[in-house]
Order: C-alpha cells, then structure tokens, then sequence
C-alpha cells in the first residue's frame, strides 16, 4: 500500500492535525498581514504604541499557543516521516521547515519588536515608525512560510 492507506490510524490523526493547525495559522498570519498591517501604517506612533499596549497581549494570546502546536506538531510528524515514501516524507519535511522558519522570524524580529512597541521604555516617533516599517515585511515572510507549510502538508496528505 502506499499513501494515506499504507498509514497507521495515530499517523494519520497526527498528520491531519498538523495540517488544520498549519492551516489555522497560516490564515490568522494572513488576516493580520491583510486587516491590521494597513491599518497600524495609518496611526500616529502614540496611538500605534497604545494600541499595542491594549491589543497585542489579546493576539498573543491566540497566536503563541496556535503557532506553538502547528510548529510542534509539524516537526513531530516531519520527524516521523523517516520512514515514510520519498514523495511524502519530502512534502512533510518541507512543511517542518516552513514551520521552523515561522518560528525564527517569530522570535528573532517580530516579538523583539512586539516587546518594544508595548513595553513600558520610551520610543521616538522615527524609531516607531521604523519598526512598524521592519514588522511588515518580515510578517510577510511568516505568511509565506506558513503557507508553503500548509501546502507541504496537505500535498503529503495526498501523497
């Protein structure tokens, strides 16, 4: 047997729950990249910095623990696929990686300049400024990595 029938039932489950949870995330990035993104360009950096202070915990609260399962459970089920067919444990592989490069942008530049948007220390106008302008872009990045991911397990879904 090959593909989905040549799978354990737990292998299956995992697989599926990893691909929903990639989805998941994929497109809460991409309601942020689309809904907030243009709207924080168009805020005064006071009301940028205030707005964070009041919402971003909020976003955080849905986003950490839904990044945090997609990522762990893609990189439990790429660690998996060993054994699986070249074709799918190429598919799964791609989606851990897309899943880890989420990560690293998370924690390298968008949380840093999360933390200094809504922290307690002074910003300047200019330095706000550029840091929104640096968030967008790499939020971007995240979008298209947890796209790809997503795409890479829904092809090791069929494969």
């Amino acid at each position: 047997m090959s593909g989905a029938e040549g799978r354990g039932g737990a292998t299956r489950i995992a697989e599926r729950l990893a691909t929903f949870l990639l989805g998941l995330l994929a497109g809460a990035m991409l309601a942020i990249a689309v809904a907030l993104v243009p709207y924080w360009t168009t805020l005064p950096p006071a009301e940028l910095r205030a707005w964070f202070r009041m919402h971003a915990p909020r976003i955080g609260r849905l986003m950490f623990p839904l990044g945090g399962g997609a990522a762990l459970a893609t990189l439990v089920v790429a660690a998996l696929a060993r054994r699986a067919e070249p074709k799918r444990r190429g598919w799964l592989w791609l989606a851990g990686a897309a899943v880890l490069g989420v990560v690293v942008v998370t924690a390298t530049v968008n949380e840093p300049i999360n933390e200094a948007l809504w922290g307690p220390g002074t910003l300047s106008e200019a330095e706000t400024a550029r840091l929104i302008a640096a968030w967008g872009p790499w939020h971007l990045v995240r979008v298209g990595c947890g796209v790809l991911g997503f795409y890479a397990a829904l092809r090791a879904l069929d494969a």
